[in-house]
């Protein structure tokens, strides 16, 4: 009697372990339906930081993960960044979506660590060298939205596997400022954008480094 309970508890556990798999299969139309939008600043003084990766790379997927580095000012190291791939991600704001995402982070001076995509081929995490992590630094001063630009990312000179260029370029497209203006839409966020165009001459500016 006591080996048929167990037979029975170790088949329960199973069928539950296969239906919660599948509760979040479904919610993957639900989270794929989503656009990105950011939360209110969580304390007082902080920023948002908006982005986009384009990767010219046959069969590299999508972007997956971004992580930023802070560098200054002192001596400690911590780190900022945005996902797609979170367990629970059908409950959260979405951060990232097709190569665009949004990081908040406080005062200081970051650089761009490392992302990852996947997808079509083998996951795969792209490590950036030091003048990548220069080419992307980013200074954070007073609250903002500070709108890094689109990093493109090629093959390198030699087109050799795993070598790479990345140029950064001031990315000022409609279609991307839409997904912006999106994003921070009814948000904090929002306001402050249009409390600095109006402090800026001519008002109306795009989001940039205060």
């Amino acid at each position: 009697m006591t080996g048929a309970r167990s037979c029975f508890a170790a088949c329960l556990a199973a069928l539950l372990g296969v239906a919660c798999a599948g509760c979040l299969r479904l919610s993957d139309p639900v989270y794929a339906s989503k656009e990105i939008h950011a939360d209110a600043p969580a304390e007082d003084g902080r920023s948002l930081i908006f982005g986009s990766i384009v990767i010219d790379e046959f069969m590299t997927g999508d972007l997956n993960t971004v992580s930023f580095v802070k560098i200054g000012p002192g001596a400690e190291r911590s780190h900022r960044g945005a996902n797609r791939v979170n367990l629970f991600r059908v409950f959260f704001p979405r951060t990232m979506k097709d190569g665009h995402f949004i990081i908040e982070v406080e005062p200081g001076l970051y650089e761009l660590e490392s992302f990852s995509t996947s997808g079509w081929g083998q996951p795969r995490t792209w490590k950036t060298r030091d003048e990548v992590r220069r080419g992307t630094r980013i200074l954070v001063t007073r609250p903002g939205v500070y709108d890094l630009g689109t990093l493109r990312v090629a093959r390198g000179e030699n087109r050799m596997y795993g070598e790479y260029a990345v140029e950064r370029i001031a990315d000022q497209q409609p279609s991307r400022q839409e997904i912006l203006r999106r994003a921070i839409a009814g948000t904090p966020w929002e306001r402050l954008i249009a409390a600095r165009s109006d402090e800026a001459p001519g008002g109306g500016g795009p989001a940039a480094p205060p």
